[in-house]
């Protein structure tokens, strides 16, 4: 195919070859037609900008493949072997320019079909996430600071906790046991902000409640489901539930006595999550709505094309959270 006759495989028929190429050429992606045989047969301005291509000429007719860093060409092989059965594929990656200028490409690749509707070659449009992909790498280094000095902390304490119970055996049992809890606690609260997150719900909510299960309020886990959740909703589940624990530790069963109790349940790709917190007394006067917290559980679990609803009592609450498992 030719450069032109490529671009009307691409797409809009009325369109003349120099207009459909104006058009293109008004993306802020990087818009590239890629042939059968996998060479490079358009770049659009923009693409060649984004690129850093002073001249098309010097990668037409090229592998597209080659033009990408070793790592990275089985990730473009499947892509083109997969958009080719007529599934659109989509993929992130990283790919310096022609002059070495390091980016990250968000990049989409589909079939395109000719008049004749054979299949002519491939679509394939990339735009820049290196400003994302850079403040992504930002907080996950500074949250695996943040779990590094939490671990830190802990163990501190726990070193402390020891050292001046050494010597009295009523006060080393003591002090033996609230160690074991905040190491607990350090790796529940590390997995809070963790990519670590186990995905599956049967092994995830019982790391994240066991330090806070206790005489006073008995944490009892009913779910028995194996359910797995993907990463993101793992993270979301982690977040949410510590974010449930740190509050009941501070204003609800945990603090004042009572138990908990947490279950899980799926039926048609729903997962249902339920909270049920029951204090030993009743409270009034406390505020239920519009807090910081609520509105961070809130965001996060819509985030995951999620919900949660809370059932107030004036002895506890109840916290249902669905997340789509489809």
């Amino acid at each position: 195919m030719t450069e032109q006759s490529t671009i009307v495989a691409a797409g809009v028929g009325s369109l003349s070859p120099v207009a459909l190429a104006s058009v293109l050429d008004q993306s802020v992606d990087c818009v590239k037609l890629i042939g059968l045989d996998g060479e490079v047969q358009y770049m659009n301005g923009n693409g060649l900008c984004a690129m850093e291509v002073d001249d098309f000429n010097a990668i037409r007719g090229r592998q597209w493949v080659d033009l990408w860093p070793e790592e990275a060409r089985q990730t473009i092989l499947d892509s083109l072997a997969t958009s080719a059965g007529g599934k659109p594929v989509r993929f992130r990656a990283f790919c310096p320019t022609a002059k070495g200028s390091p980016r990250w490409w968000d990049v989409s690749v589909s079939a395109v079909t000719n008049a004749a509707g054979a299949h002519a070659g491939y679509l394939s449009i990339s735009r820049d996430m290196t400003d994302n992909e850079t403040a992504t790498e930002a907080l996950a280094i500074a949250a695996d600071e943040m779990r590094h000095r939490l671990k830190n902390t802990y163990t501190m304490i726990s070193s402390l906790l020891m050292s001046f119970a050494r010597g009295d055996a009523a006060r080393e049992s003591y002090a033996s046991e609230m160690a074991e809890r905040l190491v607990a606690l350090s790796t529940a609260q590390a997995l809070f902000v963790s990519k670590e997150a186990s995905c599956t719900i049967g092994v995830l909510i019982p790391a994240l409640l066991a330090p806070f299960n206790n005489p006073a309020c008995p944490v009892t886990i009913t779910g028995s489901e194996a359910i797995d959740v993907d990463q993101g909703q793992a993270d979301a589940i982690a977040l949410v539930v510590g974010e449930l624990a740190v509050n009941s530790s501070k204003h609800g069963a945990i603090a004042k006595g009572g138990d908990i109790q947490v279950d899980w349940q799926s039926a048609d790709q729903m997962l249902e999550i339920r909270w049920v917190e029951q204090l030993a007394t009743r409270l009034t006067g406390v505020p239920r709505a519009g807090g910081q917290g609520l509105r961070l559980m809130e965001r996060i679990m819509r985030a995951r094309r999620g919900g949660i609803a809370f059932d107030w009592r004036d002895d506890g609450v109840t916290v249902t959270l669905t997340l789509n498992l489809s």
